[in-house]
């Protein structure tokens, strides 16, 4: 699969872990309202991610019966930081 320009970054928090997963998304991001439902039925969900620097997307299939917390927000090839 080739791969396009990320649509948005997902953070997930999942039972058990201190740090959040960070998925690039491509394609259609869900909606706040789709997270919140996929976490509420325990949904198994594929979404399409890349990783930096690799030229080709790939299927991840998350179980949302595991996630305790989700975010999304744009995609940016910037970094920005504070101090």
């Amino acid at each position: 699969m080739s791969q396009n320009e990320p649509a948005a970054l997902l953070y997930l928090l999942s039972v058990g872990k201190e740090k959040e997963l960070i998925l690039r998304l491509h394609g259609t991001p869900p909606s706040t309202e789709q997270l919140l439902t996929w976490m509420e039925r325990g949904s198994v969900v594929t979404l399409e991610v890349s990783h930096p620097g690799e030229p080709d997307t790939f299927r991840y299939v998350i179980n949302f019966s595991h996630v305790v917390g989700a975010r999304l927000s744009p995609y940016t090839t910037a970094r920005l930081s504070t101090f």
